[in-house]
């Protein structure tokens, strides 16, 4: 009998676990008014107070357990709102069933919603009430930047929604060119944390100073050009087919989507670069190279005309397929394949045990192969461009690799997989936040939109309507030069939190008696 009620109460604690509670749900509510801040809406201030209230709920909670279970439902709310788009790639697209998609999503937000969990623990774990300049503005910034790191790095990195990224274009963004996107996310936190500050001890003077100091500097930094221009601007063409992506790997639309490149391509011929998107080519490259692209490549090679195209790459055996970008004008093809590829979407982990599996299911299995890295430049008339693929632009740290020898980048994408979501808007928010990072200006062609050109200053200087076909025409500007991040990437912020919670555990240890975390209610 005894056992019975020791399991009956276990199972009571777990359902009590399950069920949200009242902070529990504003700390949800917070989670999904901070999607508001990113592109489309953009609307930065909400999510500045949206952390803001996360940092109030951690600074309450009594536990560090009850800390991070704050952070794990403002997780839900900002990831089951901002990658909500998910569904469409899965679902809509990518043919699981829909509760099966639902179920798959909901585990990957669920997922993703373990790193502010964690940052909320940490934050409340190694800080105490009775110092609160200690634990609000050392610890929590330091807590949140550490979790926003560990995210855009672990099982291959997915750091969509940064908080950083939703303050381009504000005073904030003038950090991103010293400390990148997460030195961004640091200003934020920290302008967070010093509200809290405020509301709980009516520090009027010393948050106020803290605030304007944090933000007067970051707008002063707007104004250095880390780079400077590196000759005449380039003309580059972007295409933008608006293939719908349900019909796109259709065999009856092959030469109906290769006729409507190539004509928009011939429609652009006095251009330096004309670019097609990611995958704009349905088929195996060395197919259409034989067959239906023949005399168009052939007269590309004639004219020596920098045309690239997105297709799948595959080498002679035809064991290892890429996502790649050829240019194909020049003599012989000059090939970037793509390198960060996109967990289950492109890759699977132990893929070779799992293709017998797949292959005894009946179930179509391939994935692609890694291109090198870091990748070569590709050299297009008298400057080198930088190349990315999709994915690749969240990935600030990644593409300075290419720095300093490309004066600018060139970056496609296929977002018709996201159909009317959110993703294509924040996929360009993101690529913003790369030029600024990297003082190079970013020429991007997509399938359905946006396409669009970024200058170094993260300015939208020219756009397509989404879902429209159309052809873009843009002068992007050539630079020299390294921004302090693109020589140093991350480095800097790593130090700082190494200081930061390095620091901390010493002072833990040194004055033996303080529980950091311990429950002070009342104080």
């Amino acid at each position: 009998m005894r056992g019975t009620a020791t399991a009956d109460s276990r199972w009571r604690r777990w359902l009590h676990a399950l069920v949200p509670q009242r902070h529990d749900l504003l700390a949800l509510a917070l989670g999904a008014v901070s999607v508001a801040g990113f592109a489309p809406l953009a609307l930065a201030p909400l999510t500045l107070l949206a952390l803001t209230g996360l940092f109030w709920l951690i600074w309450q909670a009594d536990t560090p357990r009850q800390a991070a279970r704050r952070g794990l439902w403002f997780g839900l709310g900002q990831f089951g709102v901002g990658a909500s788009w998910l569904i469409s790639s899965v679902s809509i697209y990518g043919g699981a069933p829909l509760p099966l998609g639902v179920v798959a999503v909901f585990l990957w937000v669920l997922y993703l919603s373990l790193y502010p969990a964690l940052a909320a623990w940490l934050a409340r774990a190694f800080s105490s009430r009775t110092f609160p300049v200690l634990g609000l503005l050392i610890l929590y910034p330091a807590a949140w930047v550490a979790g926003e790191w560990l995210r855009g790095h672990l099982f291959g990195g997915y750091p969509m929604l940064q908080v950083g990224v939703s303050h381009v274009l504000t005073w904030l963004d003038g950090y991103a060119p010293i400390f990148g996107v997460l030195g961004v996310s640091w200003a934020v936190a920290l302008t967070a944390a010093a509200l809290v500050w405020l509301a709980v001890r009516q520090a009027w003077i010393g948050a106020a100073l803290l605030i304007a100091v944090v933000w007067l500097t970051g707008g002063s930094l707007r104004d250095v050009r880390w780079t400077e221009p590196a000759g005449e601007p380039v003309s580059v063409a972007l295409l933008q087919g608006n293939v719908d992506q349900a019909d796109k790997w259709k065999p009856t639309m092959l030469y109906p989507t290769l006729k409507r490149y190539v004509t928009m391509t011939r429609e652009q011929l006095t251009a330096d670069v004309i670019v097609w998107p990611e995958t704009a080519v349905p088929a195996f490259f060395d197919l259409v190279e034989k067959g239906a692209l023949k005399t168009f490549l052939h007269d590309a090679r004639a004219l020596g005309k920098d045309i690239l195209l997105g297709a799948i790459w595959r080498d002679e055996s035809h064991r290892h397929y890429y996502n790649a970008l050829i240019n194909v004008g020049h003599v012989p093809y000059q090939v970037y394949r793509k390198y960060h590829l996109v967990l289950i979407g492109e890759y699977y982990p132990f893929g070779d045990l799992l293709k017998p599996l797949f292959d005894w299911l009946d179930i179509p299995f391939d994935q692609f192969t890694p291109g090198p890295f870091p990748p070569t430049p590709m050299k297009l008339g008298t400057h080198h461009a930088g190349m990315a693929i999709c994915f690749e632009t969240y990935f600030g740290d990644e593409l300075r690799q290419q720095l300093p020898e490309a004066d600018y980048f060139i970056t496609v994408s296929n977002d018709a997989w996201f159909a009317h979501t959110l993703e294509p808007a924040q996929a360009l928010q993101d690529v913003q936040m790369r030029a600024i990072e990297l003082g190079r200006d970013f020429a991007r062609a997509t399938n359905t939109g946006l396409t669009a050109h970024v200058n170094a200053r993260g300015e939208i200087v020219a756009q397509l309507p989404a879902y429209r076909q159309g052809s873009l025409r843009v002068q992007v500007q050539p630079r020299n030069g390294l921004t302090p991040y693109a020589r140093w990437g991350d480095l800097a912020v790593l130090m700082l939190l190494g200081t930061v919670f390095g620091f901390v555990l010493a002072a833990r240890y040194l004055r033996g008696g303080l529980r950091f975390g311990r429950k002070t209610a009342g104080k």
